[in-house]
């Protein structure tokens, strides 16, 4: 079939319109379907982000496609009863400053997985509430998985060790 000159350009111009129009005209809800480019901020998310998402589904995406569901089937807190403390350090006699105890926000995601058998892995997950997240899933039987997140709260940089100067034999300066 032969295309004319004027055939190609009023179908080139049709196309630059259709993809200047907002999505809303073709019936996508912005925010709504799925492919929606909203992202989670797992940051920021808390162990109370994800406990009203019992018994929801997620979308394992692979690009466009859906591989797998999961069903999210319980969310465990997982904070330690002690704070972490850094190890202390020891330069010759000297030992450096222990840090302050870091408080953490620790919760394992536990799922029940239908469709593609998933490796232990990072995949791309969508909820509808959520958005579009990566997660490090790990299998723990043969339909189920489970995902750790662990986030450090009110962190205060810890510093390393600082230099010391000490006069050595001839006047060398020696820094360890």
């Amino acid at each position: 079939m032969a295309v004319s000159r004027r055939d190609f350009i009023v179908a080139g111009q049709a196309l630059l319109a259709a993809a200047t129009l907002p999505m809303k005209f073709f019936g996508a809800a912005a925010g709504l379907e799925f492919g929606a480019s909203n992202t989670a901020n797992l940051a920021s998310s808390t162990r109370n982000t994800f406990l009203p998402l019992v018994n929801s589904s997620f979308a394992v995406r692979s690009g466009l496609l859906t591989t797998a569901w999961l069903t999210l089937l319980s969310v465990e807190d997982m904070n330690p009863k002690t704070p972490i403390h850094a190890a202390p350090m020891a330069i010759g006699l000297k030992l450096l400053k222990v840090a302050p105890p870091q408080l953490t926000d620790t919760f394992a995601l536990h799922f029940y997985a239908i469709g593609e058998k998933l490796e232990q892995g990072t995949y791309e997950l969508e909820h509808h509430s959520l958005g579009r997240f990566s997660l490090f899933l790990v299998p723990s039987g043969t339909s189920t998985c489970n995902a750790v997140i662990s986030h450090l709260l009110g962190s205060a940089p810890v510093t390393g060790p600082k230099r010391v100067n000490s006069k050595a034999k001839g006047g060398v300066q020696a820094e360890l």
